[in-house]
């Protein structure tokens, strides 16, 4: 059975939970158990439906990054000051040296 683990439940509902398993003769995790399942049986299709439908109204993700980056953007160019290039990087060099490092079967 899977187990779910409800983080940052501040006091006053945790008490009132343990006081409403208390009253219905019941642990509070069995308590919790028996809300959630009530919660589940009584949510019908068309709830979610409009749930769903309400989420809709709020911006994707594409959308949520353009908003985030929309102040780089001037006249429709991206401006991004790039820092001028002091130092160029070499790559490291591959010469037979180091082929030759790997046939050699005595260690160093």
């Amino acid at each position: 059975m899977p187990t779910v683990t409800v983080r940052n439940l501040d006091e006053d509902t945790k008490r009132g939970l343990q006081q409403l398993g208390a009253l219905h003769g019941r642990s509070m995790e069995a308590e919790i158990r028996a809300i959630l399942a009530a919660a589940v049986r009584t949510t019908t299709a068309e709830d979610l439906r409009a749930a769903s439908a309400a989420d809709s109204d709020r911006p994707g993700l594409a959308e949520r990054i353009h908003q985030r980056f929309v102040d780089l953007h001037l006249d429709g160019e991206l401006v991004i000051e790039l820092p001028d290039r002091t130092t160029i990087t070499r790559p490291n060099p591959f010469d037979d040296a180091a082929s030759a490092d790997a046939d050699d079967p005595a260690p160093r």
